[in-house]
């Protein structure tokens, strides 16, 4: 078994066998000892939609959980979000720039060319939700 991404949550919701996970997300620095008075460190709280929970009676509304991803596909998933609009956006303007000096044109062109990326990332959100699943635990320490 590979790496794993874990995190701990508390169950918001259960309805049929999906559940909604609050999670805390914090910054690297807010574990520091001195965080509290520096300012810097953040945290933000996400709610994880976890679908096809097996035995779902098992978990409670309040509950304390512990969630886990594979590393791997958390990876593929940072590809997708973030490095190939990244590249789209980069060839696109050197391509762009093949043909023109206008900069705003450039940059337009590395905008427009996202808007095919993005309509295929919604035509396929059902199976990249199926490939992108959290597995869920009881916390056994409660």
């Amino acid at each position: 078994m590979g790496h794993q991404i874990v995190h701990q949550g508390t169950v918001a919701s259960i309805t049929g066998d999906s559940m909604q996970v609050r999670i805390t997300q914090r910054a690297a620095c807010s574990e520091c000892s001195v965080s509290a008075h520096c300012h810097i460190s953040e945290q933000k709280e996400k709610m994880v939609d976890v679908d096809h929970v097996k035995d779902i009676s098992r978990f409670g509304v309040g509950e304390t959980v512990i969630l886990t991803f594979a590393e791997r596909t958390g990876m593929r998933a940072v590809m997708m979000a973030f490095v190939v609009p990244f590249l789209i956006v980069v060839a696109a303007v050197f391509g762009c720039s093949l043909f023109t000096d206008s900069e705003p044109v450039m940059a337009l062109t590395g905008i427009l060319f996202l808007i095919p990326y993005y309509i295929i990332l919604y035509l396929f959100r059902d199976r990249l939700k199926e490939s992108f699943t959290f597995q869920v635990e009881k916390l056994t320490n409660n």
